[in-house]
């Protein structure tokens, strides 16, 4: 039985993480805004999340058939018809087919529930609702055949399927009753005012990640202009035009931020700020771009030097782990200091100081 699975599971993973990854920039941010800190069990449970609503989706509807092979499948619409399927299976309790694909319904909506007691912080009713209404979406769209992409339903429709899945919802707040009765009872954690090494290097990240992903739709939607708009076969794409885009334009951005706001995208993302002590604002931001996470998208997307991209990581990384308050290669050689952001009056700067 687990052997059907195997392509839902994949799926849930691969296209799971990818949400996780693309979602950590705001995640990161309001941690970081809020607590001052992100912990590993947030990185985690992130990733858990993600999988989890993918999994939903792709246990319930993937594999998706061939339609030159579909077989239609028909309805199930008399309630507790799997008690009659377990008892009709010779089976141990074990190996009972029904057993396991009742269990199965159960314990996929469980973490459902536990994630909106948890962290939505829903009540038990509202929870049940909930469970019951994702569930009936999904019987809905196997019995349309996925709103009509084929022209018959392709997995039964089961009105026990959706018992199942709404006692697994509600069993799944109940569960975390214990977990979410801990969690509002501890004694809140002092805001972080103090620029710790994991926060500096979450904000790189932060920075190296935005530039991929900002690519990386530039990209996209280039090539679905080429393809859709201008009409272009895939052996008539010009790829100079994506270079640009997954190069040049990502440094733009950059060069944009720490120019105008004398701090990175990432730095921005978890609340650290740039402090000119002494000399020129503007030449310091200049230094600190090109000596920071400039300098690593040019040499890394514009012009290509992969052994100059290698000691520039090497010597930055080595700089923020040594230097004062993780100041790095950057504002050593700008001039500034670095510092948790404290918000202050409307229409005050406080990333400059002269």
């Amino acid at each position: 039985m687990l052997k059907q699975f195997g392509p839902s599971t994949a799926v849930a993973l691969l296209l799971g993480g990818a949400i996780a990854v693309a979602l950590f920039i705001p995640v990161a941010a309001g941690r970081y805004r809020r607590t001052g800190r992100l912990r590993f069990v947030d990185v985690v449970t992130l990733l858990l999340v993600a999988v989890y609503f993918v999994a939903l989706w792709s246990y319930t509807l993937v594999p998706f058939p061939a339609a030159e092979g579909l077989r239609c499948a028909g309805v199930q619409l008399h309630p507790f018809a799997f008690i009659g399927d377990i008892r009709a299976d010779p089976r141990p309790l074990l190996h009972n087919r029904a057993l396991l694909q009742v269990l199965f319904n159960v314990l996929l909506f469980m973490p459902l529930g536990f994630f909106l007691r948890v962290l939505a912080r829903r009540g038990w009713a509202l929870t049940t609702v909930i469970g019951f209404g994702i569930s009936a979406v999904i019987e809905f769209t196997q019995l349309t055949g996925v709103w009509g992409m084929y022209r018959c339903a392709y997995r039964v429709f089961d009105v026990d399927d959706l018992m199942l899945n709404t006692s697994g919802a509600a069993l799944g707040w109940l569960a975390a009753v214990p977990v979410a009765v801990l969690s509002e009872n501890r004694r809140p954690t002092p805001h972080a005012t103090r620029v710790t090494l994991g926060r500096r290097l979450v904000g790189v990240g932060v920075d190296v990640l935005a530039s991929y992903l900002l690519g990386a739709l530039l990209v996209l939607a280039w090539r679905a202009i080429e393809l859709y708009g201008l009409g272009w076969d895939l052996d008539d794409l010009v790829t100079w035009p994506e270079l640009l885009l997954a190069g040049v334009m990502p440094a733009l951005g950059e060069a944009a931020w720490v120019l105008g706001r004398g701090q990175t995208f990432g730095e921005a993302a978890v609340g650290l700020e740039s402090v000119v002590t002494t000399g020129n604002v503007t030449a310091a931001r200049v230094v600190k771009y090109f000596s920071g996470v400039g300098g690593y998208l040019i040499l890394n997307g514009v012009v290509s030097i992969p052994l100059g991209l290698t000691t520039f990581v090497l010597l930055s990384l080595g700089m923020i782990v040594w230097t004062r308050d993780h100041r790095g290669l950057s504002h050593a050689l700008a001039g500034m200091e670095l510092r948790v952001h404290t918000p202050g009056p409307v229409g005050l700067d406080n990333s400059v100081s002269t």
